[in-house]
């Protein structure tokens, strides 16, 4: 069996006033075109499809038609579950209708431990739940935590599990130790939301949505797919892409295939006239841009420059006050220093440049009125 794992598709997502879905559209076509060639047993859409609970028109349309051509058109199996973005009402709508095409839609935890069964594979569904909801559901007080509620959802199921069948698990949550990135919005505020890997040995392959970064963790039966485009430009660096899972026998075997965005997240440093003169390494102009530079206090609306230039810079940092630099770590040191050196060292630190003769005469004349009083 041939199993295709994708999540966090976030339909509808809005990057620094940027709406991407042109960028979505264009890499689920991709995704359609990859299907077309895999030739998978089921797609498995491991949650968020939406980046909101109330998506707008355009989103729904465009899950709809890439849910219609996968599974209506080219007959694929798809499994989806919803994950902490998603509304589970909107989600869920017709699912009783959409099993007849052999699409599962899950979103209750009620369903947790019914299994949907293709060929010899058992796949279990477990959507994004708060502990709340779980502990309603299991109507267990005890639960505090998402482990607790991981721990009881995974003992909720075992009955049912068949061990002689192989024994999927489809989750929307946090493994400790997975690699995060800005774009992911917390699970809820003031817990720890991770949970063990341990937890799911009961299964033989756990695909799991909501980290971004799909070699979020290093584990021989945990995966999780990552995003299918870069949501954040803390992703810079992140492939995107989806996951084949071939299971044979008595054996599982994955790999990441990438898909290539419409337009890339670079993150650009250096001066702001090597910029403006096109100076700098940027790998496509059409990319989403956020730039760091120095040097560009002088210039009023440099956004508007750049934008001329580079029309989809989506964010611009002032890199010549950057005052991240632990300039204080060693205090001791400069209490050892005179005034002078150290406002030299400052401003060295600041602009990269040393005090000019001149100026290095002006602060020992301000320094040295100070500590006579000043003149009148």
């Amino acid at each position: 069996m041939k199993v295709i794992h994708t999540a966090d598709w976030h339909l509808g997502r809005i990057l620094n006033g940027k709406s991407l879905l042109e960028d979505q559209a264009y890499i689920l076509n991709r995704f359609i075109e990859a299907m077309d060639n895999e030739q998978p047993d089921v797609i498995v859409i491991a949650g968020d499809l939406y980046d909101t609970s109330y998506p707008n028109k355009d989103a729904i349309q465009l899950l709809e038609s890439t849910i219609d051509t996968l599974n209506l058109e080219m007959g694929i199996p798809i499994i989806m579950i919803s994950g902490n973005h998603d509304s589970k009402e909107r989600l869920n709508y017709g699912s009783k209708w959409f099993e007849k095409s052999n699409l599962y839609i899950r979103t209750k935890l009620e369903d947790i431990n019914i299994p949907i069964s293709i060929g010899n594979v058992d796949f279990y569904t477990l959507p994004f739940a708060t502990i709340n909801e779980t502990q309603h559901f299991l109507k267990d007080n005890t639960i505090e935590t998402y482990q607790q509620a991981l721990s009881k959802s995974i003992e909720y199921m075992s009955n049912n599990i068949n061990k002689n069948n192989t024994n999927i698990l489809i989750g929307h949550l946090t493994v400790q130790g997975g690699v995060r990135s800005e774009s992911e919005r917390p699970l809820s505020i003031g817990t720890v939301e991770s949970v063990e890997a341990d937890s799911f040995q009961q299964f033989d392959r756990v695909m799991l949505g909501h980290l971004h970064h799909p070699f979020s963790i290093d584990s021989d039966f945990i995966s999780y797919s990552g995003s299918i485009l870069q949501y954040s430009f803390s992703e810079v660096n992140q492939p995107k892409g989806y996951r084949i899972i071939e299971i044979k026998e008595d054996t599982i075997k994955e790999k990441f295939i990438p898909i290539a965005p419409l337009r890339q997240l670079e993150v650009i440093e250096g001066d702001y006239e090597d910029a403006i003169q096109e100076k700098l390494k940027v790998k496509g102009k059409d990319n989403y841009l956020h730039f760091k530079l120095k040097h560009m206090s002088h210039v009023s609306d440099p956004m508007v420059h750049l934008k001329q230039i580079y029309p989809n810079t989506l964010a611009l940092t002032n890199q010549t006050f950057d005052f991240s630099a632990h300039i204080h770590q060693d205090n001791y040191e400069i209490q050892k220093l005179d005034d002078e050196t150290i406002i030299d060292k400052f401003y060295k630190n600041i602009t990269d440049e040393e005090l000019t003769q001149t100026q290095s005469k002006t602060v020992a004349k301000v320094l040295n009125d100070l500590l006579e009083g000043g003149s009148e």
